[in-house]
């Protein structure tokens, strides 16, 4: 037992022999390929330490070399150490008498700067580390109380002095010289102000590859995917992050993670995390972001995408077919799992793709700009779709207006939008789609045969899609967005959706929820009366969905619910056209968690509209928009205590800006859009009014000109 115990002592110090040596290796110049070269030597060593370490009971000899190879291990740890230790002892020496400034330029991981920071200390010394770094993380890693700046695009006039140093200034042909300036202005276009792009654009495409592979090959394991699937989206596309995350989801790219103490993220959470993942690593860029600061919209840089492209070819990850270039199409290699389907263009070339040639499919995206394009799915073209898992046809306009019914027959699928489509009809055969998690039916109203427009009650009640009663059979919808008007037969039972997290444009009088059933899992919910206010129903919806945060209010309402009727946790919500007569702030301002508010497009018909003291502890973000009858607004000192961004967009008749803004000394934006030009004037430096503003940074006025 004890000769065993030498042998694992053994192995144990070659291993950390080796470690050591690799991480040590940077300090000592012209020794890393001796020291590579031992690495290699101690795993063959380590090889024979496990044969051996079997038979040493059967031979003197091996006994004897396994004794003589521990200590030799001990030895060559101990030099290691003590020839690293002088130049490691001398740098710490020089940081700790002087002032420097240590500059490390690129690191790329944690592991990077724990092979360094045994000679670069962070206290204790008078000098000072300057740390780059494409991924933010590192930099939280390496200290998470240092200063983080961010490099901001460079504008225009930046862009163009940089691609002058680096590729005009080289020229010595005046004529060459003047073209490349020309030619510089259009292209720093498409370079978006990032540095690394203007920097490659002289260079040839083999630099750019290299460098963006590096970007790629650092990436950890399950982020690889996630970022070749953005691949699928056409170039300049913004891309919805919710829907973005949920094909992730759909395609097995993400997973639930669980914390101590029971607690687990969602895989929606999971997703934003990588996501920002890989916007901190600068090979995502963010189009939007909401009041709360999350990624709304994201898109990739021309060049960062093409790689991406590519890289999802090479890799038989993606295949990509643009209609206007049906060669294209042909040009796979192996199994194609995962087909985007693109077209600029309002042909029927639709016709042209060959989809029995795609049995192993996981992922078909069908993207459209323009909704009035006209194409066809086979009746028995789903059937060939026996593995797919994504189904986004984004502006699909059918011939016939109708989806096929052997969608049914897509029994792995996660994943069906039919957003901005054009059907009358959805086939109950899509209750056999059981494991279906988000099911976008924001289809669009149709005309009739003969291409007019329907109108009166006819339009009323033939424009609207019929929704069948089959989502009891999806016990894992999590996003359910229905059409955003619709009739149904009978009432649509919701009763078995325990998961559900988003409901859209749902009508209270076409739902049935068993009694005593909530939706505990709700976040997100809004809520259509399209036709008739139905308080009751409104209130009972909101009354089972206590963790709700994000509620959306369309369509009349007579009786606004009380406060204490609202779930605590909502942080966002929206009134549209809800004609409401009674001042809707008395109550709204009590929502304790409440940070955005939109009130937009006669939502309340009142004249006045009063902020109280105390009023609005959280808010952020109010936007009104279409109060045609507001003639005052009042901000009592005290109220929106946190506000940072306000929103007067086309309320005519408001006669001032409140006086208690002044109060608010966290405002950040007022942004005033098609007021009348004495609105506008009072507003301006030497108005009436100057004096209430004075204190934002950031007073944006759009299409203030003429007078309401």
């Amino acid at each position: 037992m004890a000769e065993s115990v030498v042998s694992s002592v053994v192995s144990s110090v070659v291993t950390r022999l080796g470690n050591l040596l690799l991480q040590e290796a940077i300090y000592l110049k012209g020794v890393r390929d001796n020291v590579q070269e031992l690495q290699t030597e101690l795993k063959l060593m380590q090889c024979f330490l496990k044969d051996a370490d079997a038979r040493q009971n059967e031979s003197a000899i091996v006994k004897q070399s396994l004794a003589e190879m521990k200590d030799l291990a001990y030895d060559a740890e101990d030099t290691g150490r003590r020839r690293t230790k002088g130049p490691v002892d001398k740098l710490l020496h020089v940081q700790k008498e002087r002032k420097c400034l240590v500059v490390l330029d690129d690191i790329w991981n944690d592991e990077s700067w724990n092979n360094l920071r045994q000679a670069f200390p962070l206290k204790d010394t008078k000098s000072k580390i300057l740390l780059t770094s494409r991924i933010q993380q590192v930099s939280r890693y390496v200290d998470p109380g240092g200063f983080l700046y961010e490099l901001q695009p460079l504008n225009d006039a930046r862009s163009l002095e940089l691609l002058e140093k680096i590729v005009i200034s080289r020229r010595k042909d005046f004529v060459a010289k003047t073209y490349m300036e020309e030619f510089g202005k259009e292209m720093i276009g498409y370079c978006g102000g990032l540095p690394l792009a203007i920097t490659i654009l002289g260079e040839q495409n083999s630099r750019v590859t290299k460098v963006l592979s590096l970007s790629y090959n650092d990436l950890p394991w399950h982020l690889k995917p996630c970022f070749l699937y953005l691949g699928h989206f056409p170039e300049d596309f913004e891309i919805q992050t919710n829907e973005l995350i949920r094909m992730w989801i759909a395609e097995g790219f993400i997973s639930q993670i669980q914390h101590g103490g029971g607690r687990e993220d969602t895989m929606e959470d999971v997703g934003d995390r990588y996501l920002r993942e890989l916007v901190e690593r600068c090979m995502v860029l963010v189009g939007e972001r909401d009041i709360l600061g999350r990624i709304s919209t994201c898109q990739m840089h021309d060049l960062m995408r093409d790689f991406c492209v590519s890289k999802a070819q090479e890799e038989n990850f993606l295949h990509i077919t643009n209609i206007l270039s049906m060669k294209h199409c042909e040009e796979k290699i192996g199994k194609v799992r995962r087909l985007a389907i693109i077209s600029e263009s309002s042909d029927d070339s639709y016709k042209g793709i060959k989809f029995n040639e795609y049995p192993y499919l996981r992922s078909l995206l069908y993207l459209f700009p323009n909704w009035g394009h006209q194409s066809y799915f086979k009746e028995s073209c789903f059937k060939k779709f026996k593995f797919v898992r994504v189904l986004h046809l984004q502006n699909f306009k059918n011939h016939n207006r109708k989806l096929p019914k052997d969608i049914g027959c897509l029994i792995h699928l996660r994943y069906l939008s039919l957003a901005g489509c054009c059907l009358c009809n959805v086939p109950s055969s899509i209750g056999n789609l059981r494991c279906l998690e988000t099911l976008d039916l924001q289809i669009r109203f149709y005309t009739s045969s003969n291409g007019k427009i329907l109108s009166g009650k006819m339009w009323s009640y033939l424009s609207r899609p019929r929704v069948p009663n089959v989502f009891k059979y999806m016990k894992q919808l999590k996003h359910l967005y229905l059409p955003w008007d619709y009739r149904v037969c009978g009432k649509l039972e919701l009763g078995n959706l325990y998961y559900l997290q988003t409901l859209e444009n749902v009508q209270p009088k076409t739902i049935q929820i068993p009694v005593g059933f909530k939706f505990n899992c709700l976040r997100d919910l809004r809520v259509n009366t399209t036709e008739q206010a139905q308080e009751d129903g409104l209130h009972i919806l909101v009354s089972i969905c206590p963790y709700i945060y994000k509620l959306t209010l369309y369509g009349i309402i007579k009786k606004f619910p009380e406060a204490h009727q609202f779930p605590l946790n909502i942080s966002e919500m929206s009134l549209i056209l809800t004609s409401l007569e009674e001042d809707p702030m008395a109550i709204l301002e009590k929502l304790p968690n409440l940070k955005s508010l939109h009130i937009l497009l006669k939502a309340f018909l009142g004249k006045n509209m009063v902020c109280s003291e105390r009023g609005f502890p959280r808010l952020q973000s109010l936007r009104l928009f279409g109060l045609y009858e507001l003639e005052e607004l009042g901000v009592e000192e005290g109220a929106m205590p946190n506000l940072q961004r306000l929103e007067i967009i086309n309320c005519k008749v408001l006669r001032t800006i409140p006086d208690g803004l002044r109060f608010i000394t966290t405002l950040k934006e007022l942004e005033i859009e098609r007021m009348p030009k004495s609105f506008k004037d009072r507003l301006d430096k030497g108005g009436p009014d100057f004096d209430k503003v004075k204190h934002v940074p950031s007073l944006v006025f759009l299409d203030c000109d003429e007078e309401g």
